[in-house]
């Protein structure tokens, strides 16, 4: 969710100012890859000139702070994410150390619902969306005036195309070596009880601000522009609208769009509709969460489990859109039996990833002040240690499961092979937990493994635990055979030029 506020005041007057104050915004990512969208709207919304510092939290924390010291700034601007916070938190120690007549303007989540942690070091704490009261805020700061209280309660903005764009040709530029983000709508029409965006208001940018806005993007030619959009089809005609004219105007472009998408919310016009886009053009991330039916009640969800299992399905059969699916471990009403069930059901509905994601009981959400019998972790990302339906041994059986799922599923380099083991094993959920546990017995907390080792790691488990169909020897032996000859496959596919060799006790 993005760091930006409204008020209902006259909207982004320009008026020249002769000023010297200056006023950094840093935008601490979780990765260079990443682009903070928060920065640039309160960037083009003001009538202050800001600079933008793009980061991430790998940097080295004394060689940002020395980036910053030398711009010796009057105003320094962070948007605070659960991604970002730890090291925003130290940061902020040495910005009121050496910087101490610097002002601090925070936002984001991370301080809108813990504004008493932050108003020791914070001078002015905006909450909501922000996109013209920060360039106010800056003028009150610029003239003395000091009319602005510490915390600032914001609220949403209703007209979003009275918004300025912040789509300019410095960020647009940026999308050959990293994701571009935008978006063109606010709010969600769903309450689900673990999520920030639970219930807010949803709003549009017109159809033709946004396509403006994508004009104004894909004139450098981006990788992946990357929709933010909580739900975007939450509106399936608007939604069709769009899918229409990026086929049409964008059709033919290296260019991949992503959006995130409600599961249960397609219609046949939109099935007609995208099955006119070339493979690879459109990403969809679907957030199933669940397939238990009380379970997504429960969580204020309400969706129809067998209408998201047949969209899926045909969304599958299409075959020119890449699928992201998500289940959440730790939801109410979710036991490990019934989770397990749910994991095996969408990994055979055949996505092209996986994601098993654990609950995260974030500030502000509804399930932080209801939920009852969570033991949750202190420090970001606030994952939950257990629950009333899951025991911390059970968490950490599904994370065995997902480390050997993003390493040879997700990761797309076994393709071949894992479509030709899973079907002989008992469930995908039972060949991922063998193999997970197999490789932590033999390489513990490694994460980092070669190319050349996984293929080792794969094969062994296999030799080591084979699948029950194999009832002979003539059988087993054709069936190695055709493993090696699939992970040689694999392995050259992901652009190794050396042969593997099978390092294993098979004579």
């Amino acid at each position: 969710m993005l760091f930006v506020i409204q008020i209902s005041l006259c909207q982004n007057p320009k008026p020249c100012y002769n000023v010297a104050m200056k006023t950094v915004f840093l935008a601490i990512n979780s990765q260079y890859v990443h682009t903070l969208l928060a920065p640039r709207y309160l960037k083009a919304n003001s009538s202050l000139p800001v600079e933008i510092i793009e980061t991430n939290v790998n940097t080295q924390l004394s060689t940002l702070f020395a980036q910053l010291y030398s711009l010796k700034p009057d105003v320094v601007a962070i948007s605070c994410y659960i991604f970002n916070i730890a090291f925003v938190d130290r940061l902020l120690q040495d910005i009121r150390l050496y910087l101490p007549k610097v002002k601090i303007i925070l936002g984001g989540y991370e301080v809108a619902f813990d504004t008493d942690e932050y108003l020791d070091v914070a001078d002015y704490i905006i909450k909501g969306e922000g996109d013209f009261v920060f360039g106010r805020l800056l003028q009150d700061i610029e003239s003395g005036r000091g009319e602005y209280p510490k915390i600032i309660e914001a609220g949403q903005v209703e007209n979003l195309d009275d918004i300025v764009s912040p789509y300019d040709d410095e960020y647009a530029s940026m999308g050959d070596t990293r994701i571009l983000y935008m978006e063109s709508s606010r709010g969600c029409p769903y309450r689900c009880s673990y999520c920030m965006s639970g219930g807010t208001k949803p709003r549009t940018f017109s159809l033709e601000r946004t396509f403006d806005d994508y004009r104004k993007l894909m004139k450098y030619n981006p990788r992946q522009i990357k929709m933010v959009d909580r739900t975007f089809n939450f509106d399936v005609k608007r939604a069709t609208k769009i899918f229409a004219w990026l086929i049409d105007n964008y059709g033919d472009s290296n260019t991949n769009f992503h959006f995130e998408m409600a599961p249960e919310l397609f219609d046949e016009e939109m099935f007609t509709t995208l099955a006119r886009a070339k493979k690879g053009l459109f990403q969809f991330e679907i957030g199933v969460q669940s397939f238990n039916a009380e379970t997504l009640s429960a969580v204020g969800r309400n969706a129809n489990v067998e209408r998201i299992a047949y969209n899926l399905a045909r969304l599958k059969a299409m075959g020119n859109i890449h699928i992201h699916t998500d289940l959440i471990a730790g939801l109410p009403h979710e036991d490990y039996d019934s989770f397990v069930k749910g994991f095996d059901r969408l990994y055979e509905m055949g996505g092209d990833n996986l994601q098993l994601g654990f609950l995260k009981v974030l500030k502000g959400s509804r399930l932080a002040s209801e939920g009852e019998g969570y033991i949750i972790g202190t420090l970001p990302p606030y994952e939950i240690v257990s629950s009333p339906y899951l025991t911390y041994d059970q968490i950490l059986q599904l994370k065995t499961c997902e480390s050997a799922l993003e390493r040879y599923h997700n990761s797309g380099r076994f393709k071949t092979c894992i479509d030709f083991l899973i079907p002989k094993y008992y469930s995908p959920y039972a060949f991922f937990y063998g193999l997970g546990e197999y490789i932590a017995n033999r390489r513990g907390e490694q994460t980092a493994i070669s190319a050349t080792a996984q293929c080792d790691l794969l094969w062994q488990y296999v030799y080591d635990n084979p699948p029950p169909i194999l009832d002979d020897e003539q059988s087993k032996s054709e069936f190695f055979n055709r493993l090696e000859e699939y992970i040689q496959t694999d392995f050259k596919l992901c652009g190794n030029a050396r042969k593997w060799h099978r390092h294993d006790n098979k004579n």
